[in-house]
């Protein structure tokens, strides 16, 4: 027996909506997790963290059958406003002393000094990354042209000519920040699940067998 618990970023950036939205996927996530520990008899928490742990969204450890569909029920109502995640340098403080198996949920649309710190601050549990992205966050359809873009946490917008040579720079800079994460990720030696696009439970299974 091992508690379930998940640790989740429910910032501004995690409201982007593309081939799904990503606190719709965290939701699935939620609810798939705590039928799975209610089944065998774990219990489930979930302790969720924009600027700050928000109360709203805490769920002490419970064995309840129903814990899981409530708080994927007010994720899924949830529009998300936090301009950063730092709340997730609190989670440990409302987590249990028993070691537990915890998702850490985010787009990781963060400083990766700031990932490292709250990697550590969870060193005391059996952490899985749990990285949520959508192709649509990281490229435009067309070749070249004018295109809004949106900083997800301010929602500060702006114009750019998207031209080849930006594509290069932003495909690049998406490359190098999956590169930066699993070498954190690496170093701590966690193995990490991406999620891109709508939830997959066999993905999530096929990550437990490899």
């Amino acid at each position: 027996s091992i508690p379930v618990t998940v640790v989740a970023d429910v910032s501004a950036s995690m409201g982007f909506a593309g081939r799904a939205r990503k606190l719709e996927v965290l939701a699935d996530l939620v609810e798939s997790l705590a039928w799975s520990a209610w089944r065998t008899g774990d219990s489930f928490g979930f302790v969720g963290c924009d600027s700050g742990v928000r109360a709203d969204l805490l769920q002490p450890q419970s064995r309840h059958r129903a814990a899981g569909g409530e708080t994927a029920r007010r994720l899924r109502a949830l529009q998300p406003t936090g301009r950063d995640a730092r709340g997730l340098l609190d989670a440990p403080r409302h987590l249990g002393r028993r070691r537990a198996l915890l998702f850490l949920v985010s787009d990781f649309h963060l400083p990766l000094d700031q990932v490292a710190a709250v990697l550590d601050g969870l060193s005391a549990h059996d952490v899985v990354p749990t990285v949520l992205w959508d192709p649509l966050e990281f490229g435009l359809g067309a070749a070249r042209g004018l295109a809004q873009v949106i900083d997800p946490e301010s929602g500060r917008q702006r114009l750019v000519w998207w031209r080849p040579a930006l594509r290069a720079r932003w495909e690049a800079a998406h490359a190098a920040r999956r590169a930066g994460l699993r070498q954190l990720f690496r170093a701590r030696r966690l193995k990490p699940l991406f999620i891109e696009g709508g939830y997959d439970a066999e993905a999530v299974t096929r990550h437990f067998l490899s």
